[in-house]
Order: C-alpha cells, then structure tokens, then sequence
C-alpha cells in the first residue's frame, strides 16, 4: 500500500512537473528575424546554426514572432554572451510588443551564461526584441561582439 502511495505520488509530482514545463515558450534561433543598426551590413549579424547561436557583429536587431497565452506576469530567460572590449561588455536592449523589458542591460560575463527577466504581458501575437547597443571595434585591438544562445517565456 506505501508503494503504490509513493508512487501516485511521484507520479503526480511528474505530472505537475511536465505541465508546468509545457507553459515555458521556446523560441527557435532559426525564426529570428535579423537585421544590422545600418545599410550594408547584413553579414555582421544572423544565425549560427554550427555554434547555435545568433550573433551580433554590429549593433542591430534579433525579432522572433511570440504567441502570449494569457494577460500576466512572465518570466524571459535569455541565454548571452559577448566578447568584450575595453572593459566593457555587451549592453542589450529588451522588448516584448510594446513592453520595453529592459531599457539597457549590462552582461556581466564573456562565458554564456542565463540571464532572467520578469515582465507583464498581455495576451495575444506579439514579438520579443532583443537589440545589441555598443559595439566596438578598433581593428587589430578590440572587437565587441554580442550572442544570444536561447531565449524562452514562461508564466509566473
């Protein structure tokens, strides 16, 4: 009797758990839309499918089509990176519709690391926006570049 109790238990806890999982909203590197802050540099930003990853070799723009399920609080957990220059790191900029998220955001590493945000969404199609704001390069000395490796909504 304890076994099977245990066992409904966990079972139940799985469940939960899986359901719980099922709310987070993957997106794809693939469907970002990509665009270069100026004319003619379309090659110094887009996907990586070998590194998997978005890269930004110049400021511009990663925008990928996202389905909100519901009015409320959410979680977006964005995996970044960046080389950095002259100290500094890669600064993004956060949007999800109209919500601006995160104004300008600091990374605090090179590595690849998951960074979370909350914000309050409504429901509906809209689009997340991230935006690469300081890039450096001095040729031969610094090159700033910034990576995005994942990126996912999920409901508080």
């Amino acid at each position: 009797m304890l076994k099977r109790s245990l066992l409904a238990a966990v079972a139940l806890a799985f469940a939960l758990g899986a359901a719980v999982a099922a709310d987070a909203i993957k997106l794809e590197l693939k469907d970002f839309k990509m665009k270069c802050a100026f004319d003619g540099g379309a090659d110094l930003v887009g996907h990586d499918e070998g590194e998997n990853r978005l890269f930004f070799y110049a400021n511009g723009t990663g925008t990928c089509e996202v389905k909100i399920p519901a009015d409320g609080e959410y979680t977006i957990k964005l995996d970044m990176g960046c080389t950095k220059a002259e100290k500094d790191f890669a600064q993004i900029k956060l949007a999800v519709g109209d919500t601006v998220v995160k104004e300008k955001f600091d990374l605090t590493t090179e590595d690849q690391k998951e960074y979370t945000f909350t914000a309050k969404l409504k429901k509906g199609d809209s689009k997340l926006v991230v935006s690469f704001l300081n890039d450096k390069f001095k040729e031969g000395e610094y090159d700033l570049n910034f990576f995005l490796y994942k990126a996912s909504i999920e409901k508080k």
